[in-house]
């Protein structure tokens, strides 16, 4: 079942209320804050402030991976997430837990290894197929992605740029595309020209996408 509501363009390792403003400016629907160990990871009250100003406009997403439950709900609480998304297997625990504070839940994969578990496939409202190495910019095997079959809304991410969103989207027809080193100047830094010609470009392969 597709939730409407489901954001199909997201700018992820933003850093900054200033690169948020610059995701909002041009017309994305998510951005991504990686609370997970990174280059572009968010730190201070950074997280917190870009979400106070953003979360009514579009998805302000908390990334995770390899951090244990506790953390991850203390995280949610702190800075007023409304949606995470998970690079590990969810414990039904965690799941029970984000939905008692109403968060949505999009968990990430791979094309090698995109299972979900039984708790998982009743509580994700999305999937994004990564790379093996998220935030690499190496490109996904698009032939394996387009393989993979969920019961939700199915975002790609891996290796995508401005200039390669459109024909990622026409060979894999998904719901959403997802970015981070694509569009930056530096680790964690955002180019604004290359965020509003990603979303320009990827707005337009959806909609036709769409209308096929």
């Amino acid at each position: 079942m597709t939730d409407q509501l489901v954001p199909q363009i997201k700018i992820c390792g933003v850093t900054s209320l200033q690169d948020a403003g610059v995701v909002v400016d041009a017309g994305a629907d998510a951005l991504g804050l990686i609370y997970a160990s990174s280059v572009r990871q968010v730190v201070g009250d950074a997280a917190g402030d870009i979400v106070e100003r953003y979360a009514d406009q579009l998805w302000c997403v908390g990334v995770f991976r390899n951090q244990e439950d506790h953390q991850i709900v203390r995280i949610v609480e702190r800075d007023g997430l409304r949606v995470v998304q998970l690079h590990d297997p969810a414990s039904e625990h965690l799941l029970d837990a984000l939905a008692l504070r109403g968060v949505k839940v999009v968990r990430a994969v791979t094309a090698h290894a995109p299972s979900l578990n039984p708790q998982e496939s009743e509580t994700v409202v999305a999937v994004i197929v990564d790379s093996a190495q998220p935030g690499s910019g190496i490109a996904n095997d698009w032939e394996q992605v387009t393989s993979l079959h969920f019961e939700v809304p199915v975002i790609v991410a891996g290796g995508i740029n401005p200039e390669t969103v459109a024909a990622v989207i026409t060979a894999t027809r998904p719901w959403g595309v997802d970015v981070a080193s694509g569009v930056e100047i530096l680790h964690g830094v955002k180019d604004p020209a290359k965020v509003a010609s990603f979303v320009s470009r990827a707005r337009a392969a959806l909609t036709q996408k769409g209308a096929q």
